[in-house]
């Protein structure tokens, strides 16, 4: 089983657009709402893969019922705070996102999210950590959670935890270039996945570099691409997949998200279909680590 830890979940709206002009009324053509936020983005992809998938998040209010229907299986802790609303907004292939921050934990809540773990982590064969953590939780939390796991941990976040969770020496960590560009260095995880949008991606193990192509699609919503990416490869890994055909399978699974109008979401003919193309890594180099 795959544990996915995302604290940071949002009910999703997606508008969409013949056009969008800005002080005047936009009337949508199609809306759509789903639960999202980057771990249940994991852990819906995940399941569309075919993986034993478990997530463990927070809900609270009015939305947070509404988002605890719309979950795949999962563990949800309650919590005061409401649920968070986002949107998307999609026109003339232009993705513009709305976004509202997580509301904060409380000291009994963060307890009862650390318990919860204890007990689902016993039964998984990876843990995930990925997307934002809300305020109450410390800058060391996820740090907290790699300390705690019997299993590999694969980590996808930002800032300090980032900086945290690497020191607490992860098997996994994914970020984008603009990411790695805010923390400058990371030296810690076993693996480290740098994605840079359509560009290629780049893997570091050790002293070895290689990278690979993502294929070329006519992207529709390229919001989510990195938490399928990341979902397939969880899935690939749980599977005794080695770590670069896990990788390859990421990317066609982030290409494959491009395909449709809301984030997580793939379908596996597409994922096979993109396999198809020319997501070969290219050789392996040595780094220079004077």
């Amino acid at each position: 089983m795959i544990l996915v830890v995302g604290l940071s979940p949002a009910w999703q709206r997606t508008l969409e657009f013949g056009a969008l002009i800005p002080g005047k009324v936009n009337r949508a053509r199609r809306v759509s709402e789903m639960a999202s936020g980057k771990g249940v983005n994991v852990a819906r992809v995940a399941r569309q893969l075919g993986g034993n998938v478990r997530l463990l998040t927070v809900a609270g209010g009015q939305r947070g019922r509404r988002l605890v229907a719309g979950l795949p299986p999962a563990s949800v802790v309650r919590v005061e705070a409401e649920t968070r609303i986002c949107q998307t907004l999609i026109a003339d292939g232009v993705v513009t996102e709305l976004v509202e921050e997580a509301g904060a934990l409380s000291r009994r809540e963060v307890s009862q999210v650390l318990a919860r773990f204890d007990v689902e982590q016993h039964r998984a064969k990876l843990v995930v950590l990925t997307g934002s953590v809300p305020a109450g939780c410390g800058e060391e939390f996820y740090a907290r959670l790699i300390q705690r796991s019997r299993v590999p941990v694969l980590v996808d976040v930002q800032g300090r935890q980032l900086v945290n969770a690497v020191a607490a020496r992860p098997f996994v960590v994914k970020v984008n270039r603009d990411e790695l560009e805010a923390v400058k260095k990371i030296d810690g995880a076993e693996w480290l996945v740098i994605s840079d949008g359509a560009r290629r991606v780049t893997v570091r193990h050790g002293a070895e570099q290689f990278s690979l192509r993502p294929p070329r699609v006519k992207a529709v919503n390229t919001i989510g691409c990195g938490d399928a990416m990341f979902a397939g490869m969880a899935v690939a890994l749980s599977r005794g997949e080695l770590m670069e055909e896990a990788i390859r399978f990421g990317v066609a699974c982030g290409a494959a998200n491009a395909l449709t109008a809301e984030p997580g979401h793939v379908r596996r003919a597409n994922v096979r279909r993109l396999l198809r193309q020319d997501v070969r890594a290219a050789a392996k180099t040595v780094l220079d680590k004077r």
